[in-house]
């Protein structure tokens, strides 16, 4: 800066030590007025919430606030044990006392049965693995939950189940003999006969599934039918495994003839909830809306804080045993989350011959439950960095002093966070946007403090040992190192500024936040540190117990190291070779960094050995053909036939094999395209109505009347049908459904009404005696319907991009009949010629890739937006572009750095090595500032250029060297947590330091040998 702003900062200097008492007075009342904000910042962090604009996480929005039929479907796979580990007498394990499972006491995830084995006696189709089964349904029967169960349809079969669906409930379906597999029918084209049955079993007696006389010949044969003759269904419910062993010995006959059993060694289990009637009952599925455990207590000897407790040194879950009764009379709801890991402890104490475990639920809890574990490394890297602390300091009080500031660091940054919220939330204009970004906050304030407290004790530190007063060498420390540390702080919050201007609001939020971090860390350590410093001497120097300071005392590492490699990485030739190597290795980490992709594999976030994370796996490699469930909304008037009939034109689109999209779809085992929407229940309708029309004939529907008496004309070919290119015939059986479901025939499944609402749904209350109309007898509104899909390999990013513009091209029988731009644009109004206002995708799998992706893209972009903020504000400060540039070129080569060790070490794109990247910027940029500005007041003072260089090796390379091993050894401490963020983020940040400190002592001065030795004005 220039000479006013040194005046100024000399100034400051001698105005505020003489008040040292009164500033010291000032921080503690500003530290009360902290403690509420920060209590309100304490809200929860939600995982899985989006608070962007985006028009997939608009239509999700949409279709849970606007369809009253919602559900929550619960997926468990089902694995087989591995044999040697079953248990010959086993008895369910039994509840803690008060209702939860103990998660310490049932087989690990790890123990579920080899997937590239072939187990003869049928694996997962085995009657004694059949019958565990159905005890783990009717666990889940008599669970809590088990009150707010959906009814499921059986696809293979065509039954009803009350909510829970497994392989159990198809064989007790077909075992009835009279499913739609079994029945014969009626079709406006004739009879249909059954396509198998259950009244011939050759040598053996047709039984029912709970017939205590069943044997695993009948299970065999029953399987044997249905894989053969349900078009691919029933194999659906078999992992990719599965397999036809013969066995001479079984009655079941394979297609070819030959005689054995289908076998494979998992299989699926799911759980239907009712979302609205468990909202209504007091509980949330937005985890932080709802009440949040963390009272800590000892229970059996046991520390329990909220829903975890301590096993052995880590935590397992506890969850609570929450009903209706409990959560109605909460303050804030249930977190659903927790009842549903409730449901699985319980279902997973039946665990013996096959192993339960829940897939995607509970990620918030999961990653609560990590932390919570890994809460002993921050310990152990606290006392890490006091150690290292005290070894570049010295001095037992200046380790306190750093702590003390720190800690009033993080605690005035959160204060400062929850003030400016309940602001915002008063104004009416949300400011803070609480995300996953959050929780990098407090390690990027602590190594800004320690860096900051470190260069602010040294620096007196080296005043004194120059026989200075401790008054004299605290201002010469406020004058001096206060305006550096001002930069680095300025630099820093003009890096996450950037973020100001992004479109998501978590990344302007955590702009912000940074930005009130960054001022904190600032004033506390930065300037009220050697204010305490002062102070602790004077009560020191008053008592006589004040010690001279050594010059030659070891801190940390030899000074002279430090000298040396300051001043010959600016000798020739050396700064030639440095800057030729450093561009040598810039080049292939650019490529590497080029060669980025984005994804989201579990194992980068969670621990690999979790339930959670082995779950998501599991289905990567047993399901990859199932995908995740994935939705198009269409808005506008979807009971036009010609919205209707786009329904087929797009699913015959998605069947067409290109690139791109068709290879993510979810396909049926004869390869078509998995997609259900409103026009099968349609026809399922249409058929049930031709084999008995008595229950449509109540509803109004007389073939012998003109329109059948409905306003819905037949066609008139050979075999008359309804009409469903007309309105009238639509709007009846859109009626029909929606307020009878599906009635139950020969060969069509019933579907009840709660099915049908979770794809189309009328936006007035319709007439039950004549459907077609409402209460009013006026003509009734379908706006809004959904088709639902499955998406494979959703963490895959790269490949979700190109199928989503694939998806876009399959949906132009839609975007036809919209007049809108863009199939991103929502019209508010839809017209007779263009009955499509918008469409649009969505679901888990599409707004996880798209939320990500967004923050991604922006926050590279704010990377680059950060760096023009960097050099503007340095240029400010210095009064040089050319001291601004050599400034910011090393840590820009260290960004580039990071992101080819990123790529060498086999990671990829996502939200943490993004963020990485945009920490580095506005952290590394601090250690060159230093660097910079004691080279420029020394040469201001005087000072030759080696011996400016020797002043910042023995003095600044002091302070960057302690602040760095300080640092990077607390993150490398991190790096060893099994939580994937935990590790990656430790990793990183720790190379982010090491490579930091290369670019501010070797990068920076080798950088300042280039520049011709002139004198400081003409050198600028």
């Amino acid at each position: 800066m220039g000479d006013s702003a040194q005046s100024d900062w000399s100034s400051l200097a001698r105005w505020m030590i003489p008040r040292k008492r009164k500033v010291h007075f000032v921080v503690i009342a500003i530290t009360l007025l902290m403690i509420p904000g920060a209590l309100s910042a304490l809200e929860p962090i939600d995982m899985e919430s989006y608070e962007m604009d985006s028009p997939e996480i608009l239509a999700q929005e949409v279709i849970n606030e606007e369809f009253q039929s919602t559900e929550q479907v619960i997926g468990y796979v089902l694995g087989i044990r591995d044999p040697s580990l079953i248990e010959q007498d086993f008895t369910p394990a039994s509840l803690l006392e008060d209702g939860s499972p103990d998660v310490t006491n049932r087989p690990e995830a790890s123990e579920m049965a080899d997937f590239s084995k072939t187990y003869e006696n049928g694996g997962i189709l085995n009657l004694t693995a059949l019958r565990e089964i159905d005890l783990k349904g009717e666990t889940a029967r008599a669970h809590t939950l088990g009150s707010y169960l959906k009814p499921l349809v059986d696809d293979v079969t065509g039954g009803n189940t009350d909510g829970v669906l497994s392989l159990v409930d198809i064989m007790r379906s077909f075992m009835s003999n009279d499913s739609i597999l079994t029945r014969g029918g009626n079709s406006p084209w004739g009879p249909i006969p059954p396509a198998t049955n259950w009244s011939d079993c050759g040598s053996l007696e047709c039984l029912s599934f709970d017939d205590a006389n069943l044997t695993q010949g009948h299970i065999d044969m029953a399987a044997a039918r249905m894989v053969t003759n349900s078009d691919g269904a029933f194999l659906r419910w078999l992992s990719l495994d599965r397999k036809w062993v013969e066995d001479s010995s079984s009655p079941a006959v394979n297609h070819d003839g030959s005689h054995g059993r289908w076998s494979s060694t998992s299989s699926w289990l799911l759980i239907q909830l009712d979302k609205k009637q468990m909202e209504m009952a007091g509980w949330t599925f937005i985890w932080k809306d709802s009440t949040q455990l963390t009272e800590p207590r000892f229970v059996d000897g046991e520390l329990n804080i909220g829903g975890y407790r301590l096993v052995d040194g880590e935590f397992e879950l506890r969850p609570p045993h929450y009903n209706g009764s409990i959560c109605s009379q909460m303050s804030q709801p249930c977190a659903a989350e927790w009842s549903m890991l409730h449901l699985e402890g319980v279902i997973r104490t039946t665990d013996n011959h096959v192993i339960s475990l829940s897939i995607g639920d509970g990620v918030n809890i999961e990653v609560n439950r990590e932390i919570q574990s890994s809460l002993w490394l921050i310990i152990l890297m606290g006392i890490a960095i006091t150690v290292l602390l005290w070894a570049s300091l010295r001095r037992f009080s200046d380790v306190a002093i750093v702590g003390g500031a720190l800690v009033l660091s993080l605690l005035w940054m959160q204060g400062a966070i929850g003030h400016v919220s309940n602001f915002g939330n008063w104004s009416g204009i949300q400011l803070i946007h609480r995300s996953q970004f959050s929780n990098l906050l407090p390690i990027l304030i602590l190594a800004l403090g320690i860096d900051d407290s470190l260069h602010a004790l040294h620096r007196y530190k080296e005043e004194r040992g120059l026989g200075k007063s401790p008054r004299k060498a605290a201002e010469v420390t406020v004058a001096k190192v206060g305006r550096a540390i001002m930069l680095t702080s300025m630099t820093t919050i003009a890096a996450f500024s950037a973020n100001l201007f992004s479109d998501i609001a978590a990344l302007r939020s955590f702009g912000l936040e940074a930005g009130l971090g960054v001022a904190c860390a600032f004033i506390l350590t930065g300037i009220w540190a050697p204010l305490v410093r002062l102070s602790f001497d004077e009560w020191l120097e008053e008592r006589e117990k004040l010690k001279e300071e050594r010059n030659d005392q070891l801190h940390l590492v030899p000074k002279s190291w430090l000298e040396w490699t300051a001043v010959n990485s600016a000798a020739k030739p050396n700064r030639f070779i440095i800057t030729v190597l450093a561009l040598l290795v810039t080049i292939p980490a650019a490529f590497g960094m080029a060669a980025l992709e984005g994804d989201f594999k579990v194992e980068d976030f969670l621990d690999e050995s979790s339930d959670f994370a082995i779950g998501v796996n599991l289905i990567q490699q047993r399901f990859t053909e199932e995908g995740e469930p994935a939705a198009i909304l269409v808005e506008g008037d979807v009971a036009d036939p010609r919205v209707f009939a786009a329904i087929e034109e797009a699913r015959i689109n998605m069947n067409t094999t290109e690139d791109g999209f068709d290879a993510k779809l979810t396909r049926t085992p004869s390869g078509k395209v998995d997609i259900t929407a409103i026009d099968e229940i349609i026809w399922f309708t249409i058929a049930s109505m031709a084999e008995n029309s008595t229950p449509f004939e109540a509803a109004g529907w007389n073939s012998s009347e003109v329109e059948n008496g409905v306003n819905c004309p037949s066609t008139t070919g050979i075999v008359p049908t309804p009409d469903l290119s007309k309105k009238g015939c639509l709007l009846f059986f859109y009626g029909f459904a929606s307020i009878y479901g599906v009635p139950a025939s020969n060969t069509v499944p019933g579907i009840p009404p709660s099915v049908v609402a979770l794809y189309i749904y009328p936006e007035q209350q319709l007439n039950a005696s004549r459907p077609w109309l409402t209460i009013d007898n006026k003509t009734p509104s379908y706006e809004r319907m959904l088709l639902r899909f499955g998406i494979t390999q959703p963490e895959d990013f790269p490949s979700m991009g190109p199928a989503l513009k694939e998806l876009e091209k399959d949906l132009s029988p839609f975007t036809n009949l919209s007049a809108a731009d863009s199939i991103r644009e929502r019209l508010s109004s839809f017209s007779v010629d263009e009955p499509v206002s918008w469409v649009m995708w969505t679901e888990r799998p599409i707004t996880r890739y798209v939320a990500s992706s967004s923050m991604q893209e922006e926050m590279q972009s704010s990377l680059l937006l950060g760096i023009i903020f960097i050099i503007l504000v340095l240029w400010w400060g210095f009064r040089s572009l050319t001291h601004a540039l050599l400034t910011t070129a090393p840590i820009l080569l260290v960004v580039v750095w990071l992101y080819g060790l990123i790529y060498i070490l086999g990671y990829s794109l996502n939200l943490v090595t993004v963020a990485i990247a945009a920490i580095s910027l506005g952290v590394g940029i601090d250690y060159c500032i230093h660097v910079t500005e004691r080279y420029r007041e020394e040469r201001s003072s005087g000072a030759n250029r080696q011996a400016a260089l020797y002043a910042i090796g023995g003095a600044s390379g002091l302070a960057l060297v302690g602040s760095a091993a300080s640092d990077a050894t607390g993150f490398l401490l991190i790096a060893s947590s099994p939580m994937g963020l935990f590790a990656s983020f430790g990793l990183f940040s720790a190379l982010m330091i090491i490579l930091s400190l290369f670019a501010s002592m070797v990068l920076t001065t080798a950088a300042i040998g280039l520049i011709p030795e002139k004198p400081i004005p003409e050198e600028e």
